[in-house]
């Protein structure tokens, strides 16, 4: 039966030069399981101590999230997993299934020693240790670099959204406004005012188009339109309490109408006063399409900064404050879901820096990010600046829960994360970490219930 075995396993690539002595030992040393289809061999949080080399079948890795399972990795006949020899894998994040009747020769750790002593052997083991560190890294920097697009996506979609949709509701009400304004024209013409009337009107509107509107309490605001509303009625103006909304808005009293009826007789109130409002609505709903046009045209803006679009990745003088708060810009749906304030602190005198932009904004939008997690409900974040020793140094500072003391001197590890399974990899302070070094700099973290700093130094020559 062993030399069964043996010849199965010759026949796998990466023991293809191993001895059959050493592959008869390596057989020895191990056990010999059959599983059946959706046998789970290993469950999240299992220790993991055994070297499973798949002989023949078919088992997947799998991650839960919520009622769906998503395959990581498959194995299949001349695969090893599990644990190998010099590997510091403890325990199981993820479950081991089978997915037909499989046959695994599996090793307990204790063997490891014995299997050491044999050279080929462990060369091979070490070969497929170091082909599943790389895949590993390759797959969870993909991981790493879909989550920061997911969040990129999720601010532009939140910010996007609200002004994309009062551009929407605007261009609605203005089409139905415009519907009507033939009518309410032709009641104007109606009346066949004079030059001087129409110019008299005409003032009267710019006049309150280019006149900043006091601000008024909703009880004040109330009041004023009462006072419009009644003042319309008594001059036997149709649709009162509807004109007198739009006129309180745009800062008329009773004063103001009392010059418009001056203008011509009573006669003509209502359609004047039709037309009047018919313009203020029209302006209304032209500067709200205008603001929502140019929210979304700053944040594409702050998008091209963030990304660096259209730019070569060399080295140039960094506009520090821009870049920080175009990534603020992006994560400002997040922010504000949290009711959380930031405070930007960036002297204007501060000398020149440079370096790969597009690279830098992604160490703010970690280290923001990441603040922004750790911050409570209407939290607070505060971003400064200074120069000490001819170092630029940088401060991030949120005032969360802050960072254990036993795993401090851990969270720029590669794979080290705190999040939960799906919410992080764990590359995002390594690829903070990995960036800062690029630039010649350091970056620390003090920490304590209440308040974390992460400091960041560049060296200014």
């Amino acid at each position: 039966m062993n030399d069964y075995i043996v010849k199965g396993i010759k026949s796998f690539p990466q023991f293809a030069e191993v001895p059959e002595d050493q592959l008869r030992a390596y057989v020895e040393l191990s056990e010999i399981c059959t599983y059946q289809p959706d046998e789970v061999i290993i469950k999240p949080g299992d220790e993991i101590n055994k070297m499973y080399l798949v002989l023949e079948g078919n088992i997947r890795l799998q991650l839960k999230r919520g009622e769906q399972f998503t395959v990581i990795d498959s194995f299949e006949a001349g695969d090893l997993t599990g644990k190998l020899p010099f590997s510091r894998l403890q325990s199981s994040l993820a479950y081991v299934t089978v997915m037909e009747e499989s046959t695994v020769l599996i090793t307990h750790e204790d063997k490891f020693p014995d299997v050491a002593s044999h050279y080929k052997l462990i060369e091979s083991f070490v070969h497929a240790l170091s082909d599943r560190i790389r895949h590993f890294t390759t797959q969870q920097q993909q991981n790493e670099k879909l989550l920061a697009l997911g969040k990129l996506s999720a601010g532009l979609a939140h910010e996007l959204n609200n002004p994309a949709s009062a551009m929407v509701r605007s261009a609605i009400s203005l089409k139905e406004n415009l519907h009507a304004k033939p009518e309410k024209f032709k009641g104007m013409m109606e009346l066949n005012l004079a030059s001087e009337q129409v110019d008299a009107i005409n003032k009267v509107i710019f006049d309150k188009l280019n006149t900043q509107t006091p601000s008024l309490s909703l009880m004040e605001r109330t009041s004023l339109e009462d006072e419009l509303a009644d003042w319309m009625e008594e001059h036997g103006i149709d649709e009162a309490y509807e004109l007198a909304e739009t006129f309180a808005e745009h800062g008329f009293d009773e004063e103001a109408l009392e010059r418009i009826k001056d203008i011509g007789d009573e006669a003509m109130l209502s359609p004047v006063f039709k037309w009047i409002e018919d313009v203020f609505v029209t302006e209304k709903m032209i500067a709200e399409v205008e603001d929502a046009s140019r929210r979304i045209s700053d944040l594409v803006s702050s998008v091209k900064t963030y990304s660096h679009m259209d730019q070569a990745n060399e080295k140039e003088p960094v506009d520090l404050d821009k870049l920080l708060k175009s990534t603020l810009s992006i994560l400002n749906h997040k922010i504000k879901e949290k009711q959380i304030s930031v405070d930007v602190s960036i002297p204007d005198d501060l000398p020149e820096f440079c370096g790969f932009v597009s690279e830098l904004n992604q160490v703010w939008m970690n280290l923001l990010d990441n603040a922004v997690d750790a911050s409570e409900k209407e939290g607070h974040i505060e971003i400064s600046a200074k120069t000490k020793n001819g170092d630029l140094r940088i401060f991030f500072k949120d005032h969360g829960a802050g960072i254990p003391e036993d795993i401090q001197t851990k969270i720029f590890d590669p794979f080290f994360t705190t999040k939960g399974v799906g919410q992080g990899t764990g590359l995002g302070l390594d690829f903070v970490r990995k960036i800062v070094n690029k630039h010649d700099g350091t970056i620390s973290v003090q920490s304590k219930p209440g308040e974390t700093i992460f400091e960041l130094c560049f060296p200014l020559k």
